[in-house]
Protein backbone atom coordinates (compact mmCIF):
# COMPACT_ATOMS: atom_id res chain seq x y z
CA UNK A 1 0.00 0.00 0.00
CA UNK A 2 1.60 2.96 -1.03
CA UNK A 3 2.44 5.74 1.71
CA UNK A 4 0.65 9.08 1.96
CA UNK A 5 0.48 11.90 4.13
CA UNK A 6 -1.84 14.97 4.75
CA UNK A 7 0.38 18.00 6.00
CA UNK A 8 -1.23 22.14 7.30
CA UNK A 9 1.12 24.59 6.66
CA UNK A 10 1.40 28.38 6.22
CA UNK A 11 2.14 28.01 2.28
CA UNK A 12 1.86 24.61 -0.40
CA UNK A 13 6.00 24.80 -0.04
CA UNK A 14 6.22 24.66 3.47
CA UNK A 15 3.52 22.03 3.81
CA UNK A 16 5.47 19.91 0.98
CA UNK A 17 9.25 20.34 2.77
CA UNK A 18 7.48 19.36 5.62
CA UNK A 19 5.72 16.05 4.27
CA UNK A 20 8.68 15.21 2.23
CA UNK A 21 11.42 15.15 5.36
CA UNK A 22 8.27 13.35 7.58
CA UNK A 23 8.09 10.43 4.57
CA UNK A 24 12.23 10.36 3.76
CA UNK A 25 11.75 10.51 0.38
CA UNK A 26 12.39 13.21 -2.11
CA UNK A 27 10.08 15.01 -4.44
CA UNK A 28 10.61 12.89 -7.13
CA UNK A 29 9.27 10.29 -5.64
CA UNK A 30 5.80 11.39 -4.55
CA UNK A 31 2.64 13.10 -6.07
CA UNK A 32 1.49 15.74 -4.52
CA UNK A 33 -2.32 17.47 -4.37
CA UNK A 34 -3.19 20.44 -3.11
CA UNK A 35 -6.42 19.80 -0.89
CA UNK A 36 -6.70 23.61 -0.42
CA UNK A 37 -4.44 26.28 -1.55
CA UNK A 38 -3.15 29.01 1.46
CA UNK A 39 -4.37 32.61 0.94
CA UNK A 40 -2.98 36.11 2.63
CA UNK A 41 -4.78 38.99 2.99
CA UNK A 42 -3.53 42.48 1.16
CA UNK A 43 -1.41 43.06 4.23
CA UNK A 44 0.17 39.37 4.31
CA UNK A 45 -1.83 37.97 6.79
CA UNK A 46 -2.42 34.24 7.01
CA UNK A 47 -6.11 33.91 6.20
CA UNK A 48 -6.47 30.10 5.29
CA UNK A 49 -3.56 27.49 5.54
CA UNK A 50 -2.57 25.35 2.88
CA UNK A 51 -3.64 21.75 3.29
CA UNK A 52 -1.02 19.02 1.22
CA UNK A 53 -1.34 15.53 0.54
CA UNK A 54 1.64 13.94 -0.53
CA UNK A 55 1.62 9.91 -1.59
CA UNK A 56 4.84 7.88 -2.30
CA UNK A 57 4.69 6.52 -5.98
CA UNK A 58 8.05 5.19 -5.86
CA UNK A 59 10.24 3.83 -3.08
CA UNK A 60 13.96 4.73 -3.00
CA UNK A 61 16.43 2.26 -4.50
CA UNK A 62 19.10 0.88 -1.87
CA UNK A 63 22.66 0.73 -3.76
CA UNK A 64 24.93 -0.93 -1.55
CA UNK A 65 28.29 0.84 -1.63
CA UNK A 66 31.98 0.21 -0.27
CA UNK A 67 32.75 0.50 3.26
CA UNK A 68 34.58 3.83 4.20
CA UNK A 69 38.05 3.18 3.99
CA UNK A 70 39.14 3.95 8.02
CA UNK A 71 42.53 6.09 8.68
CA UNK A 72 45.10 4.64 10.46
CA UNK A 73 46.85 6.18 13.13
CA UNK A 74 49.85 8.02 12.84
CA UNK A 75 51.63 5.06 14.11
CA UNK A 76 51.30 2.69 11.61
CA UNK A 77 51.76 5.41 8.24
CA UNK A 78 53.89 3.40 6.91
CA UNK A 79 51.86 0.34 6.43
CA UNK A 80 49.99 0.22 3.05
CA UNK A 81 46.41 0.43 2.89
CA UNK A 82 44.32 -1.33 0.11
CA UNK A 83 42.49 1.06 -2.86
CA UNK A 84 38.92 2.40 -2.31
CA UNK A 85 36.33 -0.67 -4.26
CA UNK A 86 34.97 1.07 -7.09
CA UNK A 87 31.21 1.85 -6.88
CA UNK A 88 30.48 -0.32 -9.77
CA UNK A 89 27.34 -1.78 -8.24
CA UNK A 90 25.99 1.93 -8.38
CA UNK A 91 26.87 2.75 -11.86
CA UNK A 92 25.36 -0.72 -12.87
CA UNK A 93 22.06 0.14 -11.33
CA UNK A 94 22.49 3.99 -12.83
CA UNK A 95 23.30 2.24 -16.23
CA UNK A 96 19.99 0.11 -16.14
CA UNK A 97 17.80 2.78 -15.08
CA UNK A 98 18.88 4.92 -18.07
CA UNK A 99 18.43 1.56 -20.01
CA UNK A 100 14.63 0.68 -19.17
CA UNK A 101 14.23 4.70 -19.50
CA UNK A 102 15.19 4.51 -23.10
CA UNK A 103 13.00 1.37 -23.86
CA UNK A 104 10.47 2.90 -22.38
CA UNK A 105 10.82 6.47 -24.22
CA UNK A 106 11.15 4.25 -27.36
CA UNK A 107 8.22 2.21 -26.87
CA UNK A 108 6.33 5.45 -26.15
CA UNK A 109 7.51 6.65 -30.41
CA UNK A 110 6.69 3.64 -31.46
CA UNK A 111 2.83 3.76 -30.34
CA UNK A 112 2.13 7.28 -31.22
CA UNK A 113 3.66 6.92 -34.64
CA UNK A 114 0.81 3.75 -35.22
CA UNK A 115 -1.53 5.91 -33.55
CA UNK A 116 -0.24 9.22 -36.31
CA UNK A 117 -0.71 6.03 -38.89
CA UNK A 118 -4.10 4.83 -38.30
CA UNK A 119 -5.24 8.37 -38.19
CA UNK A 120 -3.77 9.27 -41.17
CA UNK A 121 -1.90 12.67 -39.97
CA UNK A 122 1.24 12.86 -42.21
CA UNK A 123 4.51 15.42 -41.61
CA UNK A 124 4.53 14.92 -37.89
CA UNK A 125 7.28 15.05 -35.74
CA UNK A 126 8.55 14.32 -32.48
CA UNK A 127 10.80 16.36 -29.97
CA UNK A 128 11.82 14.33 -26.57
CA UNK A 129 12.85 16.35 -23.64
CA UNK A 130 14.07 12.89 -21.23
CA UNK A 131 14.06 13.69 -17.27
CA UNK A 132 15.31 11.36 -14.65
CA UNK A 133 11.93 9.52 -14.22
CA UNK A 134 10.02 11.69 -16.78
CA UNK A 135 10.06 13.06 -20.56
CA UNK A 136 8.28 15.25 -22.22
CA UNK A 137 7.21 14.41 -26.04
CA UNK A 138 6.36 17.76 -28.22
CA UNK A 139 4.57 16.75 -31.71
CA UNK A 140 5.12 19.46 -34.24
CA UNK A 141 3.85 19.56 -37.62
CA UNK A 142 0.75 21.00 -39.71
CA UNK A 143 -2.98 20.18 -38.99
CA UNK A 144 -2.44 19.56 -35.12
CA UNK A 145 -5.81 20.42 -34.00
CA UNK A 146 -7.09 16.91 -35.16
CA UNK A 147 -4.21 15.46 -32.88
CA UNK A 148 -5.63 17.99 -29.64
CA UNK A 149 -9.70 18.42 -29.98
CA UNK A 150 -12.34 20.05 -27.77
CA UNK A 151 -9.80 22.10 -25.23
CA UNK A 152 -7.34 19.26 -24.74
CA UNK A 153 -9.37 16.39 -24.86
CA UNK A 154 -7.85 13.93 -27.39
CA UNK A 155 -4.22 15.44 -26.17
CA UNK A 156 -4.88 14.18 -22.89
CA UNK A 157 -6.04 10.77 -23.82
CA UNK A 158 -3.46 10.03 -26.03
CA UNK A 159 -0.92 11.19 -22.80
CA UNK A 160 -2.44 8.91 -20.34
CA UNK A 161 -2.56 5.75 -23.08
CA UNK A 162 1.01 6.73 -24.17
CA UNK A 163 2.04 6.75 -20.37
CA UNK A 164 0.35 3.17 -19.76
CA UNK A 165 2.19 1.72 -22.85
CA UNK A 166 5.50 2.81 -20.79
CA UNK A 167 4.73 1.84 -17.72
CA UNK A 168 3.47 -2.12 -18.77
CA UNK A 169 7.58 -2.41 -19.37
CA UNK A 170 8.26 -2.92 -15.66
CA UNK A 171 7.14 -1.61 -11.94
CA UNK A 172 8.62 1.75 -12.29
CA UNK A 173 6.34 4.78 -12.50
CA UNK A 174 7.46 6.59 -15.35
CA UNK A 175 5.96 10.39 -16.22
CA UNK A 176 5.24 10.97 -19.65
CA UNK A 177 3.54 14.37 -20.78
CA UNK A 178 2.22 15.08 -24.52
CA UNK A 179 2.13 18.23 -25.80
CA UNK A 180 1.50 19.31 -29.54
CA UNK A 181 2.67 22.69 -31.01
CA UNK A 182 2.83 24.59 -27.70
CA UNK A 183 -0.37 24.14 -27.35
CA UNK A 184 0.11 23.28 -23.50
CA UNK A 185 1.44 26.73 -23.22
CA UNK A 186 -1.53 28.71 -24.32
CA UNK A 187 -3.90 26.55 -22.78
CA UNK A 188 -2.16 27.07 -19.38
CA UNK A 189 -2.10 31.02 -20.29
CA UNK A 190 -5.78 31.43 -21.58
CA UNK A 191 -6.68 29.82 -18.60
CA UNK A 192 -4.78 32.14 -16.05
CA UNK A 193 -6.17 35.14 -17.96
CA UNK A 194 -9.71 33.91 -18.02
CA UNK A 195 -9.08 33.19 -14.13
CA UNK A 196 -8.37 36.92 -13.37
CA UNK A 197 -10.90 37.97 -15.91
CA UNK A 198 -13.40 35.95 -13.61
CA UNK A 199 -12.15 36.67 -9.95
CA UNK A 200 -12.06 40.46 -11.09
CA UNK A 201 -15.71 40.58 -11.93
CA UNK A 202 -16.69 38.32 -9.17
CA UNK A 203 -14.76 40.86 -6.65
CA UNK A 204 -17.01 43.88 -8.42
CA UNK A 205 -20.43 42.02 -8.69
CA UNK A 206 -20.30 39.92 -5.66
CA UNK A 207 -22.27 36.72 -7.46
CA UNK A 208 -20.64 33.55 -8.22
CA UNK A 209 -19.98 32.48 -11.04
CA UNK A 210 -18.95 28.47 -12.43
CA UNK A 211 -16.49 27.80 -15.06
CA UNK A 212 -16.37 25.11 -17.81
CA UNK A 213 -15.09 21.40 -16.65
CA UNK A 214 -11.59 20.64 -16.72
CA UNK A 215 -9.22 18.04 -15.39
CA UNK A 216 -7.46 18.22 -12.48
CA UNK A 217 -4.19 19.66 -13.65
CA UNK A 218 -6.58 23.21 -15.05
CA UNK A 219 -8.14 23.29 -12.04
CA UNK A 220 -5.30 23.48 -10.07
CA UNK A 221 -4.09 26.29 -12.33
CA UNK A 222 -7.08 28.36 -11.80
CA UNK A 223 -7.44 28.11 -7.97
CA UNK A 224 -3.32 28.84 -7.70
CA UNK A 225 -4.52 32.00 -9.80
CA UNK A 226 -8.00 32.64 -7.71
CA UNK A 227 -5.67 32.31 -4.63
CA UNK A 228 -3.76 35.67 -5.07
CA UNK A 229 -6.76 37.48 -6.17
CA UNK A 230 -8.40 39.48 -3.11
CA UNK A 231 -11.92 39.51 -2.60
CA UNK A 232 -12.61 35.83 -4.02
CA UNK A 233 -12.37 32.68 -2.99
CA UNK A 234 -12.80 29.12 -5.21
CA UNK A 235 -14.07 25.41 -4.47
CA UNK A 236 -14.48 22.62 -7.15
CA UNK A 237 -18.09 21.09 -7.69
CA UNK A 238 -18.75 17.49 -8.93
CA UNK A 239 -17.37 14.38 -10.13
CA UNK A 240 -15.07 13.76 -13.18
CA UNK A 241 -15.20 14.50 -15.79
CA UNK A 242 -17.48 17.15 -15.53
CA UNK A 243 -16.07 18.68 -11.97
CA UNK A 244 -15.80 22.42 -12.21
CA UNK A 245 -14.63 25.48 -10.46
CA UNK A 246 -16.64 27.61 -8.77
CA UNK A 247 -15.52 31.16 -8.00
CA UNK A 248 -17.01 33.12 -5.25
CA UNK A 249 -16.66 36.14 -3.31
CA UNK A 250 -15.55 36.57 0.27
CA UNK A 251 -18.42 39.75 0.51
CA UNK A 252 -21.88 38.78 -1.26
CA UNK A 253 -23.70 41.09 -2.48
CA UNK A 254 -26.65 41.44 -0.98
CA UNK A 255 -30.18 40.87 -2.40
CA UNK A 256 -31.90 43.95 -3.80
CA UNK A 257 -35.72 44.38 -2.61
CA UNK A 258 -36.42 45.55 -6.47
CA UNK A 259 -35.21 46.84 -9.60
CA UNK A 260 -33.52 44.35 -11.39
CA UNK A 261 -34.82 41.64 -9.31
CA UNK A 262 -38.48 42.96 -9.97
CA UNK A 263 -37.63 43.02 -13.64
CA UNK A 264 -36.20 39.57 -14.08
CA UNK A 265 -38.98 37.49 -12.12
CA UNK A 266 -41.94 39.55 -12.72
CA UNK A 267 -42.67 39.87 -9.05
CA UNK A 268 -42.14 43.33 -6.61
CA UNK A 269 -39.58 43.20 -3.93
CA UNK A 270 -37.53 40.27 -5.22
CA UNK A 271 -40.42 38.07 -5.21
CA UNK A 272 -42.00 35.39 -7.90
CA UNK A 273 -45.91 36.05 -8.77
CA UNK A 274 -46.60 32.86 -6.60
CA UNK A 275 -44.68 34.31 -3.39
CA UNK A 276 -41.27 32.62 -3.53
CA UNK A 277 -38.02 34.15 -3.66
CA UNK A 278 -35.87 33.62 -6.97
CA UNK A 279 -32.21 33.69 -5.98
CA UNK A 280 -29.72 34.55 -8.67
CA UNK A 281 -28.26 31.34 -10.27
CA UNK A 282 -24.84 31.02 -10.73
CA UNK A 283 -23.32 32.32 -14.22
CA UNK A 284 -21.34 29.93 -16.19
CA UNK A 285 -18.12 30.99 -17.77
CA UNK A 286 -16.51 29.35 -20.62
CA UNK A 287 -12.77 29.28 -22.27
CA UNK A 288 -15.08 29.52 -25.54
CA UNK A 289 -13.21 32.18 -27.95
CA UNK A 290 -9.79 31.82 -26.33
CA UNK A 291 -8.71 28.67 -27.20
CA UNK A 292 -10.68 27.84 -30.17
CA UNK A 293 -9.30 31.68 -31.96
CA UNK A 294 -5.98 30.04 -31.55
CA UNK A 295 -7.03 26.41 -32.74
CA UNK A 296 -9.34 27.93 -35.12
CA UNK A 297 -7.20 28.26 -38.40
CA UNK A 298 -5.60 24.18 -37.87
CA UNK A 299 -9.17 22.39 -38.13
CA UNK A 300 -9.47 20.84 -41.60
CA UNK A 301 -11.66 18.33 -43.15
CA UNK A 302 -8.97 15.45 -41.54
CA UNK A 303 -11.31 16.47 -38.36
CA UNK A 304 -14.08 15.00 -39.33
CA UNK A 305 -12.58 12.08 -40.81
CA UNK A 306 -11.09 10.94 -37.97
CA UNK A 307 -14.38 11.00 -36.13
CA UNK A 308 -14.40 7.48 -36.97
CA UNK A 309 -11.23 6.82 -35.00
CA UNK A 310 -13.28 6.57 -31.38
CA UNK A 311 -11.59 3.76 -30.30
CA UNK A 312 -7.70 2.78 -30.42
CA UNK A 313 -6.40 -0.32 -29.21
CA UNK A 314 -2.64 -0.31 -27.92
Amino acid sequence: MAKEITITANSEQEALEQAYRELGVSSQQCDAQVIQPAKKSLFGKIKQQAIVKVTVVREAETVRTAPPVVKQEEAVQNVETPAPVEETEKETVEEEGQSNNAAKLQAAQEYLQAILDKMGVEGVTMTVEEGEESATITLNGEHLGILIGHHGETLDALQHLTTLVCNRLDGKYFRVTLDCGQYRDKRQKALKDLAKRTSIKVARTGRSQMLEPMNPYERRIVHSVVTEMEGVTSKSKGEDPNRRVIILPTNPRPKSAGGYDRRRSGGRNGYDRRGSRRDHPLERVSTEGTMEKILKAERTEEEKKARKYSKIEF
